[in-house]
């Protein structure tokens, strides 16, 4: 699975419960793919990772950590959703994308705490 595969499979699930607004464009580097809107708002990083094992950490350029970093700072509701297979994925919050992780999570429950974010 790709990346624009996961996110449309997101946006499936999620789109009965939230706004989304895709935010991807040559003239917004840096900035999440997606924007949620609930009760509160998300700005929500989508990445894909082929590892199978072990920690993984998305793979992120330096104006997405400089974005997400910067947001951070203002406590804004950030978060980088890293898929792995059509089945599992890692979510990154609080700054936790710039370090590994193995917390791998299966995407019903991606989708559960994305949707505790938002709603």
């Amino acid at each position: 699975m790709n990346e624009r595969i996961f996110k449309a499979k997101l946006r499936k699930y999620l789109k009965p419960h939230v706004y989304i607004q895709s935010m991807s464009s040559p003239a917004t580097a840096g900035v999440p793919d997606l924007w949620l809107s609930g009760k509160r708002d998300l700005w929500l990083e989508v990445k894909m990772d082929s590892t199978t094992k072990g920690p993984i950490k998305p793979k992120l350029s330096a104006l997405q950590t400089l974005w997400l970093n910067g947001r951070l700072a203002e406590n804004r509701n950030v978060m980088v959703v890293a898929g792995t297979s059509t089945k599992e994925g890692v979510i990154y919050k609080c700054g936790a994308w710039n370090s590994h992780s193995n917390d791998r999570i299966s995407f019903e429950e991606i989708i559960s705490r994305i949707l505790k974010e938002v709603l």
